[in-house]
């Protein structure tokens, strides 16, 4: 399947529709018609032709009443989302919704669940891939496409499962993947993608740890599919025994001589560590073309500052590194896409990504000063299904922590008495007489941030004040986790004071008509902590001019006499 053409979407919502003089001013009351969505449709494509994007984006999110009409309309929405680069969590929810609809004109079910296929396989979620791409197979069969994504999942999975249980037929996934691998490649002979990923999946295991025999095919095979993907001769030099000859494939993709077509070619950055190593390159002229780019990988970093021979190559690196300004990015597990992103101006770090299971949502955004965090805003471990949250963190020095905010309250805590420490520094590329550059990296054996963490080393907490203080802030002091006092505050005015014993309010004074005196005193049952009787001493006499007692049945006894102090 070739990839999709740029004039897939654009749907421009009712708005849009009169301001360009579209014929369906109607729109509003067509909605969930299918002759009406399939005419959208045709206007969706027409303008993605004129590379409107964001006006696609904000018209269909405005058409969700087509969605159950139409699964084209949901299959674009996740073509847009995607070029807009948005959450893969809301690709896979417009794919999903258009899945299920089904009810497909222009486009099918076969290329929602191909791009869903890629989605999943980015998330990690090998074994959800293979079994869309089975459903997709059982539809349309099999392509090289399809082919291609399922080495991709099973590559997925040969790093990341365990080995089968006993007792268990099925073949372990490394054998697995080394036989549909031997497949792709006898049925698609001229495709490189199964050479590719053959190479890459050997490079990222031990010495030993990939088929010889396989190589060695891939490795015949290799000059007749150079044509079609010369980065292969650079991926291919680690296994190729005759130095001569990797010297050979590696020199001419860098020369650009083993392309058609050389205008404009840059040889890929990676393939500075294998021209490092065979010689093709010098200490300097390897530094120099690393930082040609503005985006580096960590990976590609540490491997040419190994490789390099002498002291004045190691010093150049690390002096480039100090005066870098960019990004240097890291694959964690090398899936081929970096959760981490770190954002240097002339050397000093300034912010820190990190996006854990690579949703397009960074669980993680720290921001530095003068090379330390300062603040960040990092996910909170959910306390419920429906409970996703941020909150902003404010070091003090770290990674001692000075106030949390998440949602409406703010947390504040005692000098050094909360630390918490998301990411630590490696020193990238030191030599004897220059000190690394600071990466960062997340932490993995900080805990996450819950509510309660915070609400046990807060010393007090700030909120915004109930109903009955509108527009005021509340003023909440704990200790261990426990509340002792609390304070409400309005317009620069104490208003409410609320003294706690083990936790449960025992009594309130409230200023209720705000004249700068607590009038108003409020009672709470000791075991339970409710509301049970409220007096107001409205006079400043020492009397007790009304009060109300609360009953268990919900009913008020309110008495207006006297009532001594």
């Amino acid at each position: 399947m070739q990839k999709l053409p740029i004039f897939l979407l654009l749907f421009l919502a009712s708005g849009l529709f009169a301001q360009q003089g579209l014929p369906f001013d109607d729109w509003m009351e067509a909605r969930g018609d299918p002759a009406i969505a399939e005419r959208y449709q045709l206007w969706i494509e027409d303008a993605i032709a004129a590379q409107r994007w964001s006006q696609a984006l904000a018209a269909l999110e405005r058409a969700g009443d087509f969605a159950e009409a139409s699964s084209d309309i949901s299959y674009l929405m996740a073509v847009v989302l995607s070029h807009e680069n948005k959450s893969r969590g809301s690709i896979l929810g417009a794919l999903n919704q258009a899945i299920m609809t089904g009810k497909w004109t222009r486009y099918s079910e076969a290329d929602a669940r191909f791009m869903q296929v890629g989605e999943l396989i980015a998330l990690r979620r090998y074994s959800a891939a293979l079994e869309s791409l089975a459903a997709r197979a059982a539809d349309v069969g099999d392509d090289a496409d399809s082919a291609v994504l399922r080495l991709e999942a099973l590559k997925g999975l040969a790093f990341s499962s365990p080995a089968p249980p006993p007792g268990v037929t099925a073949l372990p996934i490394p054998a697995e993947f080394r036989r549909r691998l031997l497949e792709t490649m006898d049925r698609y002979p001229r495709d490189p993608r199964p050479l590719r990923i053959l190479f890459d999946y050997a490079g990222k295991r031990a010495p030993a740890g990939y088929d010889s025999a396989l190589m060695s095919l891939a490795l015949r095979r290799l000059p007749f599919l150079l044509p079609a993907d010369g980065e292969l001769a650079w991926m291919a030099a680690p296994f190729i025994d005759d130095v001569a000859e990797a010297r050979r494939l590696v020199g001419g993709y860098r020369s650009g001589s083993l392309l058609a077509n050389a205008r404009g070619f840059r040889p890929a950055p990676a393939s500075i560590v294998p021209a490092l190593n065979l010689g093709l390159l010098d200490d300097l002229d390897a530094v120099e073309e690393l930082f040609a780019a503005d985006v580096l990988d960590r990976n590609i970093i540490i491997s040419v500052g190994e490789l390099l021979r002498s002291d004045e190559g190691r010093d150049a690196l690390v002096r480039r590194l100090h005066s870098f300004s960019g990004t240097i990015t890291e694959d964690e597990d090398k899936d081929g896409i970096p959760e981490s992103r770190a954002e240097y101006r002339e050397g000093v770090l300034y912010s820190y990504r990190y996006d854990a299971d690579q949703d397009g949502l960074d669980e993680m955004f720290i921001i530095f000063g003068s090379g330390s965090p300062r603040q960040a805003e990092i996910a909170v471990l959910p306390a419920g299904p429906a409970s996703a949250a941020h909150c902003l963190i404010h070091w003090e020095r770290y990674p001692s922590v000075e106030r949390i905010v998440l949602g409406s309250d703010t947390f504040l805590f005692a000098p050094g008495g909360f630390q918490y420490a998301p990411v630590g520094f490696d020193e990238l590329c030191a030599t004897e007489s220059h000190s690394g550059l600071l990466f960062p990296r997340r932490n993995s054996l900080s805990a996450g941030i819950t509510r309660r963490m915070l609400s046990a080393f807060a010393v007090s907490v700030h909120r915004p004040a109930n109903a009955e203080f509108a527009g005021g802030v509340e003023y909440l002091y704990i200790e261990g986790g426990i509340p002792h006092r609390a304070e409400v505050i309005v317009d620069g005015m104490v208003v409410s004071v609320t003294e706690f014993e083990n936790g449960r309010p025992v009594i309130q004074r409230v200023d209720l008509n705000r004249d700068g005196r607590l009038e108003t005193i409020r009672q709470f049952r000791f075991f339970d902590g409710i509301l049970q009787s409220s007096q107001s001493d409205w006079n400043n006499t020492g009397i007790y001019e009304y009060g109300e007692e609360y009953r268990e049945d919900g009913s008020v006894d309110r008495i207006w006499e006297s009532l001594e102090k």
